[in-house]
């Protein structure tokens, strides 16, 4: 651990995703899949033993910038990791190209979950546990890199009210005693444990009620990361309610950017209570469930069935705003077009500030929420005496922040969207694509418009706009103005 403290921080992902690549190597020799267990084995015995050559030349190179490095270790790691995880695949899928393997692994490391490698022909079980591993460790990378890089530069902390200013365990990377490695692995090691143990928890439960071990293995793991990957698709309709309970209790760890909060009791009654972010989200959870349920409300189902689809309203609900996207197809008609919409927004809007979840986040919509209602209440009664409560407890700077986030979003949507129109693609397959790989929620083009299908409509044009995209949704683009501002690079 000392020398590791010491390394590069890219050195210590090269490594991890050496190790990575062990874990289906054993998986593949428990299910008898030797040519698949050779195959990620040899890979991963080669990228470590390149890393293990890198980490001895770089350990006695001085500390580089802080903020400068760690920036472009984020802007690198996104577009580069896929192609060491592709590796494997090239040998175990040669019908498939190179760029559609790329594709599939920036995918699943943005835990966009946009794929279609569970539906190719002769795929085994083994490379798709690599894919959902690899949406886990993605997940997991980005609690990391939010806790050990974001959060200390300040990229995200667009502030909450002064009462409600987050405290984190974390040390900033501008402390000169201490090595920016150091705090990657320390937040690291911080999040790894609960992650692990949570997936651990929902792979047991979910096999208890009934999934098989593969199938909740990897629904246990692509919620805790909520990158929507299935085995099968999506999730069975007719699974155990109890089922879709569990999935939607673990899917609130995306709700806030407090969440890891969850891990420790002492703090989870602090989270529910006095956390901004969280109580917009279950509002939204609870305003949308309501009316998805009353919409498609049949008036010939008994009480069981309604409270039946109630329940999968909420989880759809909660599956869509967290970005993850696992739809039930028996639980909604999506030829209703409000269903679709409604399934948009959310998807838009998306989960916490920090977390897995993708979209817009929660508490910049709580934000532009509320200034839309104090700025049209101005309107509406100019003469008002406001009191303190009827105010924005938010300065102006915030405001701004969130409104060019917010304009920048949607202008990334509609550039990628004509870039995918001009590859051929469809306007209305355009836009809902490029939502899907802005805000993380591939399942949403699955859901709306069809399973995802390289062979005919994705050419390797539209498949490179599609992995920008999911990278600048993953980062939240915010990391490519933070290197373009002069006082970074002052520092």
């Amino acid at each position: 651990m000392l020398l590791l403290n010491r390394l590069p921080i890219f050195i210590i992902l090269l490594i991890a995703t050496a190790v990575m690549m062990f874990v289906p190597s054993i998986f593949g020799l428990i299910s008898k899949d030797f040519g698949a267990a050779r195959s990620f084995f040899y890979y991963g015995l080669l990228i470590l033993l390149i890393s293990i050559f890198l980490a001895f030349a770089s350990l006695n190179r001085g500390k580089s910038s802080p903020i400068r490095s760690q920036l472009l270790i984020v802007i690198v790691s996104f577009p580069f990791l896929p192609i060491l995880f592709m590796l494997p695949l090239t040998k175990l899928l040669p019908n498939l190209t190179i760029s559609t393997l790329y594709f599939e692994m920036v995918s699943a490391f943005t835990t966009t979950g946009l794929t279609e490698l569970f539906a190719v022909k002769g795929v085994s079980k083994t490379v798709l546990f690599w894919q959902v591993l690899v949406g886990w460790f993605g997940g997991l990378f980005i609690w990391t890199l939010y806790l050990s890089i974001f959060l200390p530069l300040g990229l995200n902390n667009i502030a909450l009210r002064e009462n409600e200013r987050l405290k984190f365990g974390v040390r900033s990377m501008d402390l000169k005693e201490q090595h920016h490695s150091e705090i990657f692995i320390s937040s690291f090691v911080a999040i790894f444990i609960p992650y692990f143990i949570l997936t651990i928890i929902l792979w047991v439960v979910l096999k208890l009620l009934g999934a098989s071990t593969f199938d909740s293995m990897s629904h246990a793991m692509s919620t805790m990361a909520t990158s929507g990957i299935s085995p099968n698709g999506t999730l069975n309709s007719e699974a155990n309610q109890f089922s879709f309970i569990f999935i939607c209790l673990f899917l609130l760890f995306a709700v806030s950017s407090n969440s890891y909060k969850f891990f420790s009791l002492r703090d989870m009654k602090t989270v529910i209570t006095n956390n901004t972010e969280f109580h917009t989200g279950i509002m939204l959870i609870l305003i949308s469930s309501l009316f998805l349920f009353f919409i498609n409300l049949n008036n010939s189902i008994d009480l069981y069935e309604s409270l039946k689809f109630l329940l999968q309203s909420i989880f759809i609900t909660i599956s869509f705003l967290t970005t993850t996207g696992w739809f039930i197809e028996s639980a909604m008609d999506l030829s209703n077009d409000t269903v679709v919409i409604v399934l948009i927004i959310l998807t838009v809007i998306g989960g916490g500030i920090g977390s897995t979840a993708g979209g817009l986040k929660l508490i910049r919509f709580f934000i532009l929420k509320n200034h839309l209602f104090s700025e049209t209440t101005k309107m509406v009664y100019p003469s008002q005496v406001r009191i303190l409560t009827s105010r924005m407890s938010f300065n102006s700077s915030v405001i701004l922040k969130v409104w060019v986030f917010t304009m920048i979003l949607l202008i990334a949507i509609a550039l990628i969207c004509s870039l995918l129109t001009f590859s051929g693609i469809s306007l209305r397959d355009a836009i809902v694509l490029s939502i899907s790989v802005l805000c993380n929620n591939g399942p949403l083009y699955s859901t709306i418009i069809e399973p995802l299908d390289f062979s005919t409509n994705i050419n390797n044009f539209a498949k490179f706009i599609l992995i920008l995209g999911m990278i600048l949704g993953r980062i939240e683009i915010l990391v490519i103005f933070a290197l373009i501002n002069p006082e970074f690079w002052r520092k």
